[in-house]
């Protein structure tokens, strides 16, 4: 098995202009389709993405994610930090 089909979880801490614009339900929609499991929740500081997948899906969930923002989202920072797999 190569790294790019092992199963990868990360946390992304995303802060910028991203609560009240829509942000949540667009990674809940990107990661669905894209067939990752995870959750996305506000915090104080922005909002925190946990999402699960193999490698070569999050680095595109990722690109995605910056790319294709929703009206009114602006992405300031994302700091990450992988985590054990869940599943």
């Amino acid at each position: 098995m190569n790294f790019a089909d092992q199963s990868l979880r990360r946390a992304l801490n995303i802060q910028g202009a991203v609560q009240g614009v829509g942000f949540r339900p667009f990674v809940y929609k990107l990661a669905t389709e894209l067939g990752l499991g995870g959750r996305v929740y506000n915090s104080g500081t922005g909002v925190c993405v946990e999402i699960e997948g193999h490698a070569s899906t999050l680095d595109l969930f990722q690109r995605r994610l910056n790319a294709e923002l929703p009206p009114g989202a602006h992405i300031r920072q994302i700091r990450q930090a992988e985590l054990p797999p869940a599943a």
